[in-house]
């Protein structure tokens, strides 16, 4: 009798072991495989374009002051459904919190310092980046992006990105002209009218499609009297004085329509008073090609030609 519910015991020991290993087995399976990447990152600097016609800006980030990063992969023709994140340690070398989707087939890396990763909704599915200039100073980011593509198993997990700016950098310097050398101009406010502040940059032709929102760039709010024997940066020093715009076309105020229609025209609006006379507001046109990579000193010249009170009004006569 003893000897028979032994028996049974061990057989049922046995199955539960034989189930157990075969749940475990089941679960192994199931769980995703890591493979892990290393990455590497350099930078294609701005180049300086000639001069086009308070509150801090931004400085352009470089490879060294670049610390952190998004990652967006194509695997197939699905991409992932969330942004990894790329950091750079105290000893330079990056690390991230994703990993590569496979080993065998290819991938497309797209990385980008700010904004959101997608695709077209049509066949060609390019991929792209939704990004936004925010007026104010603080929000200010320059934009880099770059790609990388292969298979895990023939880059060994390393990813190499060459990051390339995909924005405008623009730098204002202003002085008072020496046709009005015999006036005082103060000079309180300065502020970058009717600019395309949102749009969609693609990686494939590295070109932008401009959105629809206009914004306006304050770049002087502090007073100041201006000298005409040399010009003045404005928002900082020589580095870290940089306006970020997206690349466009920027049409000129035509001088002679309302300033109140002017919705699709550019122009300065500047805030300031005559030898100490009450405050008053002036226009200067301002137009102007931005091509993305390229920075910009803008240097404003304002005198009786240029500062307008109202169409065809000229401030000073």
């Amino acid at each position: 009798m003893n000897k028979t519910k032994l028996i049974i015991v061990l057989l049922t020991s046995l199955a539960l072991g034989a189930c157990s290993n075969s749940d475990d087995d089941e679960l192994t399976s199931q769980q995703p495989k890591f493979y892990p990447m290393t990455i590497e990152v350099t930078e294609n600097p701005m180049v300086q374009d000639g001069e086009g016609g308070g509150t801090t800006r931004a400085a352009i980030t470089t490879n060294s002051s670049l610390d952190k990063f998004y990652m967006s992969y194509v695997y197939g023709s699905e991409p992932s459904s969330d942004p990894i994140t790329a950091t750079k340690g105290s000893e330079g070398k990056w690390s991230s919190t994703g990993s590569w989707p496979g080993t065998s087939d290819e991938v497309t890396w797209y990385a980008y310092t700010d904004g959101t990763f997608n695709q077209t909704e049509d066949a060609n599915k390019l991929p792209y980046i939704n990004f936004t200039v925010e007026e104010a100073a603080a929000s200010q980011h320059d934009l880099l992006v770059a790609t990388a593509s292969g298979t895990y198993s023939g880059t060994g997990g390393k990813l190499s990105f060459t990051f390339d700016h995909a924005c405008s950098a623009l730098r204002f310097y202003v002085k008072k002209s020496t046709n009005i050398n015999d006036k005082t101009l103060t000079v309180s406010s300065i502020v970058l009218k009717n600019v395309i502040k949102d749009g969609k940059y693609y990686y494939g032709t590295q070109s932008w499609t401009l959105g629809t929102t206009s914004t306006d760039y304050t770049l002087l709010s502090s007073s100041q009297t201006l000298a005409s024997d040399s010009y003045v940066l404005l928002n900082g020093s020589e580095d870290d004085s940089y306006l970020f715009l997206i690349p466009q076309t920027l049409t000129a105020w035509d001088h002679v329509t309302a300033i109140a229609s002017a919705t699709t025209q550019s122009y300065l609006e500047v805030t300031c008073s005559i030898n100490g006379g009450a405050s008053q507001t002036a226009y200067v046109p301002f137009g102007t090609t931005l091509v993305g990579g390229k920075k910009y000193d803008v240097k404003i010249n304002i005198g009786k030609n240029s500062l307008y009170s109202g169409p065809n009004t000229l401030m000073i006569p």
